[in-house]
């Protein structure tokens, strides 16, 4: 009896666990990803109804291809994070920790302080990040009582606010790479870098040759995860900005459109034209690294 009654009791147990996440995925992805294809393609008529259509996508192509247009600003925003991403802050981050890896003097001080960002919150260093620039911060105060400078509103000037955030973003996004290729890089084996040394690497050479192979996988993660998000790049435009001096970028627009707004439909069509644009990059971006993957 005991015997019958203990599978039973594992098979209860096991399908209390997934119906929760197998719920959460049905109703918070499946519906909801497949109610914003179906809102893609519709638009209310003036009885209220919704009719089918194309009108979103007619309009999402004007707008792309209208100079001075908020949706093309959001675009060019969103391609200069990405880039920053994958072309500063991942190559930043690798150099770093190779020196990190080769223990130069004060190493554990600099590790600290490539952390920390990382740990505190987003939030708070933003606003730290916002006093120290303001114009009666400590900069601020630097630039015009002692060297009696002209000192802008960084984050209410089109001129500089993009420039501004993108500076944070740069100097700030370095601690979680670290962490993940730090790791990495800490599982290498020291008879491989023993061996190179005896054959007369030079730096650039076992960076290049030695390093970077060995710690592939992990590399090649995050620029996937980077190639994923390629159209949700963004930096902490609601804390600093709220969109405005031309720092929006498309995640936001749509977040402003929808939660002030109140719009889905043309969210929901721009949501799905740079999903179809950016699935196949990212398909054919994850083949060619699972290749090089087994090569390594």
């Amino acid at each position: 009896m005991n015997k019958k009654a203990k599978p039973l009791r594992e098979k209860v147990f096991i399908v209390g666990m997934l119906a929760l996440p197998i719920a959460h995925f049905l109703v918070f992805w499946l519906y909801v990803n497949f109610n914003s294809i179906l809102m893609a393609f519709q638009r209310n008529g003036f009885d209220g109804q919704p009719y089918w259509t194309l009108f979103w996508f007619s309009q999402l192509k004007s707008e792309l291809f209208m100079k001075g247009s908020t949706l093309l600003t959001a675009l060019k925003n969103t391609l200069i994070y990405f880039g920053c991403n994958v072309l500063v802050i991942l190559p930043i981050s690798l150099l770093l920790c190779y020196f990190l890896y080769k223990r130069i003097r004060g190493y554990k001080v600099f590790r600290v302080i490539f952390y920390l960002p990382s740990i505190i919150s987003a939030s708070i260093m933003v606003v730290l990040f916002k006093y120290i620039i303001a114009i009666d911060g400590p900069l601020g105060i630097l630039i015009t009582k002692v060297f009696h400078g002209e000192y802008p509103q960084l984050l209410a000037d089109s001129r500089y606010a993009m420039k501004t955030i993108v500076f944070y973003v740069i100097s700030f996004g370095l601690g979680g790479n670290i962490v993940l290729l730090s790791g990495a890089m800490g599982h290498i084996d020291e008879s491989i870098i023993e061996a190179g040394k005896i054959d007369g690497v030079n730096m650039f050479t076992e960076i290049t040759r030695i390093v970077v192979p060995l710690v592939w996988p992990t590399l090649s993660t995050l620029l996937l995860f980077a190639f994923v998000g390629l159209f949700g790049s963004s930096g902490p435009i609601l804390l600093f900005t709220q969109g405005e001096w031309n720092t929006t970028t498309i995640s936001y627009w749509i977040y402003e459109r929808v939660y002030f707004g109140q719009t889905y439909n043309y969210p929901a069509a721009i949501g799905l034209v740079f999903t179809v644009i950016g699935a196949p990059i990212t398909l054919t971006l994850r083949h060619f690294m699972n290749k090089k993957e087994v090569d390594v």
